[in-house]
């Protein structure tokens, strides 16, 4: 049996990703034109981190995002990881109570 945990950190990772998925492509930002493979495009960006502003490569994207974005990126990767522990323990489980009926039977 599949717990209530593992579905619903299943079911909000999946939500967050897929809104982040939407998010993102919706944005365009300097780095757009060499994504798209145009010749003459930038393949760097400067980002505000903090007081400071950094040179990015086009290539990195997490870097490239805003501080919110990078927090619910990092928030989806943990559910991620609550999902893989929970299923696993959930499995562990079926597999024990699976082999106990197989001893009594």
């Amino acid at each position: 049996m599949i717990s209530r945990v593992t579905l619903f950190s299943l079911l909000l990772g999946l939500m967050l990703g897929a809104g982040l998925l939407l998010w993102s492509v919706a944005q365009r930002d300097a780095c757009t034109p060499y994504l798209l493979g145009e010749k003459p495009a930038q393949t760097s960006e400067y980002v505000e981190s903090g007081t400071r502003t950094i040179e990015v490569p086009c290539n990195d994207w997490f870097m490239r995002q805003p501080l919110r974005v990078q927090v619910l990126c990092m928030l989806d990767l943990a559910l991620a990881v609550v999902f893989v522990l929970n299923a696993l323990s959930d499995l562990r489980e079926w597999l024990e109570s699976r082999r106990r009926w197989r001893q009594t039977s």
